[in-house]
């Protein structure tokens, strides 16, 4: 379960698992129809642009599940050459020469980053940061890595050639450091203290201004002044707060934070007096800032990135507004990430899109104003789908019944008529995580085989301020959130999208809580639920997030995570309504099939309360199939465990959405499924799944 708001990098694109009466729910509200008229006609409108497309041939799940051979793809500060790993080479591109050299033939991996004067290449991997030269292919260890120090590569010293900054734990004083190394030098010890959570560092590599936990988790940002440390700001628990650039003498500093506790911002501080002033947020008044491209030298934000509903980039300086203007004209349907070379010059463009497996690397040249396809040749060698393999994915907004407008996405197969379709809900974990417009393979697998996908950004989703992500509070039961999740269907169903008797529901961790809670509270609505690490009973969830830190390694515990989501389990009456409402509770209300995966040795969802719910309602007669991977944890990481999800699903499209006839499954699935299959009714026949 992620039990955290999203932050970091995107995830990899992967086969992500990741979901009284008939006749009122499928009627729309009357408040949904009086306010949706543009959004019916932006769904009319993808409706018939997709009845148009030539449709496409179910993609082999192998083939769907094929990842791009490159990583780690980085642009030198002088924009005159691009370092990539491609499977276990280090490789680097010279962009004026268009060739490639290999630096390393054979490494072990790891995070790739250039040196400030772009002499040097880093691969940072677990146990050593080896710089290699570029000019020589010259490699050597800069320094090892101890795991018991916790010791890890956090950054570049831009003050010293071939500088790298190194964070270890001294148990014995109990403190962290923060520690510059460079060749032929001994190390810099450059700060003791708490552990940073975040930093900027001066002209002369001295940190400058850092971010720590108190006691309480808040985040404390401190400046450096004579006297020592002074704090000037503090950030929330558990919210995004970034450390993005501080002028020269000290006395602003820019933040990527949450302004006036809403959308994620760019914020100037005042660290005299902590004022704060906006200066940048999203032109469309929706979505939070998820990135900020700097300039690797100064530190300059030159463009702001947003995720949602698709990526867009807009520029913060006046030298950087004809790039993005040029990079949105030339990309206007893809996903495009831009990093900077010094002061703008070049950008590496990675783009993706929900339509393409795996990125393509571009290098824009602001002079020229030209675009350059890079690493063609090494990207091929992945073997990608053409895009006219796949289906395209829509941002959606629809009108939930308190009036309150919700984001989601829509994936129709191509060519097929949209009203005759199954249409699968798919429910992400969290709750507070999302969905986005990139490639995401069980989409494209179920679009392939011509069912509908709908992907609601409900209420408690990120990326769309805190207002939005706290809004739901402890109504995790048949609430806010469910209703927000049925009135999408019901959106959908209203503009003659999906057929209404051929409706599933699927999802992971909350998603598959969120998939029992459908099959509990609207019993008739779809055809199967499909639950993956599920919990049948989130109350109890929010207990072990309190009493038991269900996320132990996290920086922050859940239970100061959970307080700050608005979760309490002191609020005996919400937590009341939360347990009654629970499907725990509601065993005997199921009547469609349902098939559930569960981890043995899941860390965050007792298995016991799985197997005891499991085990009611195949006591009560009702159609449910329990898989037990008992050395799985909360997670789908298992091929077989991977294989055996597919093999369920396509034996329930087949069954109840009209879906084509599976093969059976081979000797070594029928084994597995032999030795981790629990309970097994919730299919009309079980022969196919055992040998």
């Amino acid at each position: 379960m992620q039990l955290s708001p999203q932050t970091g990098r995107a995830a990899p694109a992967r086969l992500a698992i990741t979901a009284f009466a008939l006749t009122a729910l499928l009627a729309a509200p009357a408040a949904m129809a009086a306010t949706s008229s543009d959004e019916d006609k932006t769904l009319q409108a993808i409706v018939s642009a997709n009845a148009r497309l030539a449709p496409i041939a179910p993609v082999p799940t192998d083939e769907l599940l094929r990842r791009s051979l490159l990583r780690e793809v980085r642009l030198s500060p002088d924009g005159s050459q691009v370092a990539y790993l491609q499977q276990t080479r280090l490789q680097v591109y010279d962009v004026a020469q268009r060739t490639s050299r290999t630096l390393v033939a054979d490494n072990a991996g790891g995070e790739v980053s250039w040196s400030a004067d772009g002499k040097f290449v880093f691969i940072a991997a677990p146990t050593a940061v080896t710089s290699v030269e570029a000019a020589t292919a010259t490699a050597a260890t800069l320094t090892a890595l101890d795991p018991k120090r916790e010791q890890r590569m956090v950054g570049i010293d831009s003050s010293r050639s071939a500088g790298v900054l190194v964070e270890d734990y001294d148990r014995a004083a109990r403190k962290y450091k923060l520690s510059s190394y460079a060749p032929g030098a001994e190390a810099r010890i450059l700060y003791e203290g708490r552990q940073l959570r975040d930093f900027l560092l001066d002209t002369q590599g001295k940190p400058h201004f850092i971010k720590t936990l108190d006691d309480q988790y808040q985040q404390v940002i401190s400046r450096q002044t004579a006297g020592g440390w002074k704090e000037v700001a503090r950030c929330k628990p558990a919210r995004a707060c970034t450390l993005v650039h501080a002028s020269a003498d000290g006395s602003k500093l820019q933040l990527l934070t949450a302004y006036r506790d809403d959308l994620r911002s760019l914020v100037e501080l005042d660290s005299a007096t902590g004022a704060r002033r906006l200066l940048h947020a999203d032109p469309d008044a929706m979505t939070d800032l998820r990135r900020i491209a700097a300039d690797p030298l100064s530190g300059e934000p030159l463009a702001a990135g947003y995720d949602l509903p698709h990526r867009r980039n807009v520029a913060l300086t006046g030298a950087a507004s004809a790039a993005m203007a040029d990079i949105a004209a030339r990309f206007p349907a893809s996903s495009i990430v831009p990093t900077p070379s010094a002061a703008g010059k070049r950008w590496l463009l990675s783009e993706t899109g929900s339509r393409m497996q795996q990125e393509r690397y571009w290098v824009y040249d602001s002079a020229t104003r030209q675009f350059e396809p890079i690493l063609a040749s090494e990207r091929e060698q992945g073997k990608a789908l053409p895009p006219e393999r796949l289906a395209g994915k829509h941002p959606l907004r629809y009108r939930a019944s308190d009036g309150a407008t919700i984001h989601g996405y829509l994936t129709l197969p191509p060519g097929l008529d949209a009203a005759r379709v199954p249409l699968m809900t798919l429910v992400h974990g969290g709750p507070w995580t999302r969905f986005d417009a990139e490639y995401h393979s069980l989409v494209q697998w179920l679009a392939s085989r011509g069912v509908a996908v709908f992907q609601p950004n409900f209420r408690a989703s990120t990326g769309y301020g805190d207002q939005y992500m706290l809004a739901p509070g402890m109504d995790l039961g048949n609430g806010r959130i469910q209703r927000d999740i049925i009135e999408g269907v019901q959106h959908l169903l209203h503009n003659g999208i999906g057929d209404k008797s051929r409706l599933a529901i699927a999802g992971d961790s909350f998603g598959g809580y969120s998939t029992l809670l459908a099959l509990t509270h609207t019993p008739e609505m779809f055809r199967f639920g499909l639950a993956t690490m599920p919990p049948p009973d989130f109350a109890r969830i929010i207990e072990l997030a309190q009493d038991e830190n269900l996320a132990g390694n996290e920086d922050v515990p859940t239970s100061v995570r959970f307080r700050e989501m608005g979760l309490d389990k002191n609020n005996h009456a919400a937590m009341a309504k939360l347990r009654a409402q629970s499907p725990a509770q509601g065993a005997a209300h199921v009547v469609r099939p349902l098939v559930m995966l569960a981890g043995g040795k899941d860390e965050k969802v007792e298995i016991g309360t799985v197997t005891a719910y499991a085990s009611s309602l195949a006591a009560a007669g009702k159609p449910v199939t329990l898989l037990v991977e008992p050395g799985e944890g909360h997670s789908m990481r298992k091929p077989e465990l991977r294989l055996a999800y597919i093999h369920f699903l396509e034996r329930l499209l087949h069954e109840h959405l009209g879906g084509a006839e599976p093969a059976a499954p081979t000797a070594e699935l029928a084994r597995y499924l032999a030795q981790t299959v629990k309970i097994d009714n919730a299919f009309r026949a079980t022969t196919n799944a055992m040998p």
